[in-house]
């Protein structure tokens, strides 16, 4: 059969989980972060504190929709059984059964084309295709849990403006599919509850964001002095430019006697910048009349102020150009693919260079963040228990199939599964970007 891709984008990552941490997660099945083997197998079965069907996870205000305890169908005991604990806290059946779901359809559609054309017997970087499968779906099941571990131990919970943010998407997601019977219908079709949607939903968009700024503060506003100073640390300019093109829209090279006459516009106007008292003013007058630069359908221009960049950012003569000019100081003509330049360099706009200071500092945080949980991913202690060890990859997929089969009786009963899912990351980046 197949489920479509609206169903499997809201129920994996769609409206609720578009993205997922921040950069942290492994390949699944990867060795870049190591899981523990959990060969003493000391937990066998018992329930865990992980949310059942009628668990609140993110407070009494938030109703629950009912669903069917899908893992209790498939497997023979609850979804809120305990497979594994990482650091002593329990993780729910449910939780590692739909990443262990998310990683198969991700490497069946991936790198097979759909999970028809999966082959089970494949060797996956030196390991069986079920170790394979396994460790990665311990590996997203634990990183979850590791954020709530360490978001709890610094006293970081959702505040009510989270729930009512959680419950607000919530509604909104239920009200996109049509109403609760087709959100408890996409949910079942990926073996999750409502309440296990929400922990991973507020772990993701809340706890973690919170503990990132717990750890390793916000991105300040910065005074002009201080973007003024990361800029020029960081080569960053700022230039404005008067283009005559060699090139068209399609940048197709102009016939030779157009390209002679662009050379020839741009020589005539350096020279009158050259000899103008006050060539910056100038500059800015003829650039609005002449540039060849984006225009908007009136007709101005698309960078009147001119460009902030760094290292990278333009065809490389033009960046050689203005990096080797003074500030407020105009260049000789400058060629590049597109055509013929004239670049006055100007001193840093703090205004403009905020935007790039405070990516650059998200991008800081964001890294620091990913260090860390990288560091607790290797530190966490990871135990499985016999409930875990008897789970099959092949075994559960094909009947997590089969119950897709039975909710959707009037599709296609081929027993092929979903469309490629569209809303969800890249298996190798999550559930991390």
């Amino acid at each position: 059969m197949k489920i479509s891709k609206r169903i499997l984008g809201a129920a994996l990552s769609g409206v609720l989980l578009a993205g997922s941490l921040a950069g942290c997660a492994s390949n699944p099945g990867g060795n870049n972060t190591p899981a523990p083997s959990g060969s003493d197998n000391q937990y066998t079965g018992t329930s865990s504190p992980a949310p059942s069907v009628s668990t609140r996870p993110v407070g009494e205000s938030v109703p629950l929709v009912a669903t069917e305890d899908v893992v209790q169908k498939i497997m023979g005991y609850p979804s809120d059984t305990t497979v594994l604990t990482v650091d002593g806290v329990g993780v729910s059946a449910e939780e590692v059964l739909y990443w262990l779901g998310y990683v198969t359809e991700n490497i069946a559609y991936y790198q097979y084309g759909g999970p028809e054309n999966m082959d089970w017997s494949a060797d996956m970087s030196g390991q069986t295709m079920t170790d394979y499968l396994m460790e990665g779906a311990r590996e997203m099941a634990t990183l979850y849990q590791v954020i709530r571990n360490k978001a709890a131990d610094n006293g970081i919970a959702l505040s009510e403006s989270d729930e009512a943010a959680l419950a607000d998407q919530i509604s909104q997601t239920i009200a996109s599919m049509g109403g609760e019977e087709e959100y408890a219908k996409s949910l079942q079709q990926v073996g999750r509850t409502d309440a296990g949607l929400r922990q991973m939903a507020a772990t993701n968009n809340y706890l973690y964001p919170h503990l990132q700024e717990a750890l390793f503060g916000t991105v300040s506003a910065g005074t002009d002095e201080e973007i003024t100073a990361w800029a020029d640390e960081n080569g960053k300019m700022l230039v404005k430019h008067i283009l005559f093109k060699t090139v068209d829209d399609q940048n197709a090279p102009l016939p030779e006697e157009e390209q002679a006459a662009a050379k020839q516009k741009a020589e005539d106007t350096l020279a009158q910048l050259r000899a103008s008292e006050d060539p910056n003013t100038l500059f800015d007058q003829l650039m609005n009349e002449l540039s060849e630069d984006g225009r908007y359908e009136d007709g101005t221009l698309g960078a009147p102020d001119g460009y902030f960049f760094g290292a990278g950012e333009m065809v490389q003569e033009f960046e050689d150009a203005a990096k080797a000019l003074k500030e407020n100081e105009i260049s000789d003509l400058v060629q590049t693919s597109y055509g013929y330049h004239i670049i006055l360099r100007l001193p840093v706009d703090p205004e403009m260079a905020r935007d790039s200071w405070s990516a650059a500092q998200s991008t800081d945080l964001e890294n620091k963040m990913n260090d860390q949980v990288n560091e607790w991913m290797e530190a966490a202690v990871v135990e499985t228990n016999e409930n875990y060890d008897a789970i099959a990859p092949q075994t559960y997929y094909e009947k997590l199939n089969a119950y897709r089969e039975e909710l959707e009786p009037t599709e296609e009963p081929t027993g092929s599964a979903s469309p490629a899912p569209s809303g969800t990351a890249a298996p190798e980046n999550s559930p991390a970007a």
